[in-house]
């Protein structure tokens, strides 16, 4: 009975502070808001495709996004355009910094997700999830609306 009455006792004296625990991780995990997402269709015969989204750090300190998985393909990448001697190159980056108070945007032309290796069709206007996980900012589900190819013009410089 002691026994009882001792657990009963630390649990009501430490559940509070568990509970805080809790909720501040909660709150660190809400430090990015992920909008406007979207994956291209592919084009025929590609096995390729982009996506694109904005990711606004609405905390005080720096995340950087370390990965994206998807279930449509064992391979996504961060890409990036960069105009190097004249021409427009593609680079990989092995991460996406997102400092504190800041807005990234993946945009056409810009920077974009890369989704290799995908055999199935997307179909225009379903979504597909993604989740994208940060060093210290939690991990994110974020749907991706399928775009036609032609439809995506009127989404690239939002």
């Amino acid at each position: 009975m002691k026994k009882i009455v001792v657990l009963t006792f630390v649990f009501l004296v430490f559940a509070p502070f568990l509970i805080a625990l809790n909720q501040n991780r909660e709150s660190t995990h809400a430090a990015l808001e992920i909008t406007g997402g979207y994956l291209r269709a592919k084009p025929p015969g590609q096995l390729v495709t982009a996506g694109f989204l904005s990711i606004s750090n609405l905390s005080d300190q720096d995340c950087s996004i370390l990965s994206a998985e998807s279930s449509l393909t064992d391979r996504v990448e961060f890409h990036e355009h960069m105009h190097l001697d004249g021409m427009m190159k593609m680079r990989r980056k092995a991460y996406i910094k997102v400092d504190a108070g800041e807005t990234i945007h993946f945009r056409p032309g810009g920077l974009h997700m890369m989704f290799f290796d995908l055999e199935m069709e997307l179909k225009e206007d379903e979504v597909e999830e993604i989740v994208l996980s940060t060093d210290q900012c939690g991990s994110h589900i974020v749907p991706l609306t399928i775009t036609s190819l032609f439809a995506t013009g009127l989404k690239e410089y939002h």
